[in-house]
Order: structure tokens, then C-alpha cells, then sequence
């Protein structure tokens, strides 16, 4: 039993040690929790970017082929409904970055608003 209170208490320390490491690190850029949101969201954005861009190379690519072959498709979509797949991600990215924006200015504003009461 003494063992595994020993253990229990070394988890326990080496945890708080470790977030404690990891607070400094964040304070020294400007780090914390609320850039973790913002990098998180962030990522979600690129992920969407990227999607975009596959689809704008596809359209680019079906494009040429229609040259030559009027019937082609990419995976049995033709133009029509690769422009309207683009244009919903492009709506959606443009929603996905006024909420990006918005989270992190309300948080923002929250945390001065504590910060100026204390």
C-alpha cells in the first residue's frame, strides 16, 4: 500500500510539475488557453483552405480535359457541381472565420474585464 501512495504522489507531482513547465512556456508567447482555442480554430480554417484548394485544382484540371473531351468528369462530377462545392466551402470558411473571430474577441474581452475587476 505504501508503494502505490508513493506512486499516486509522484503521478501527482510530476502532473502539477508538468503544468506548471507548461504555463511558463505559454506566458513566455503569449500563450495560454485562449491561443490554444484560436490555434485549434485555426487549424480547422486551414483544413478548409486546403479543401478549397483541391477543388479549384480539379475544376482547373476538368477544365482542360472538356478541352478535349466535353463529357469528362472528376470522379463523376463535372463543372457545375465542383463550382457549387466551392462556392459552399468558401461559405463556409467565410462563417467558420467570423466565428473564429468572434469567440476569441468575446474571451478576449471576458478575460479584461476579470483582469480590470481584480
Amino acid at each position: 500500500m505504501t508503494v502505490e501512495i508513493n506512486y499516486n504522489y509522484s503521478f501527482n507531482q510530476a502532473a502539477e510539475t508538468d503544468r506548471a513547465a507548461e504555463a511558463k512556456s505559454n506566458l513566455g508567447n503569449g500563450g495560454g488557453w485562449l491561443r490554444a482555442i484560436a490555434l485549434a480554430l485555426g487549424k480547422i480554417a486551414d483544413a478548409m483552405g486546403e479543401r478549397m484548394l483541391d477543388l479549384a485544382r480539379d475544376i482547373d484540371t476538368l477544365q482542360k480535359q472538356q478541352k478535349d473531351n466535353p463529357d469528362a468528369t472528376i470522379d463523376g462530377k463535372g463543372l457545375t457541381e465542383l463550382n457549387a462545392e466551392l462556392q459552399v466551402l468558401g461559405q463556409q470558411l467565410g462563417q467558420m472565420l467570423q466565428m473564429l473571430a468572434t469567440i476569441v474577441k468575446t474571451i478576449g474581452e471576458g478575460n479584461k474585464d476579470i483582469a480590470r475587476k481584480q
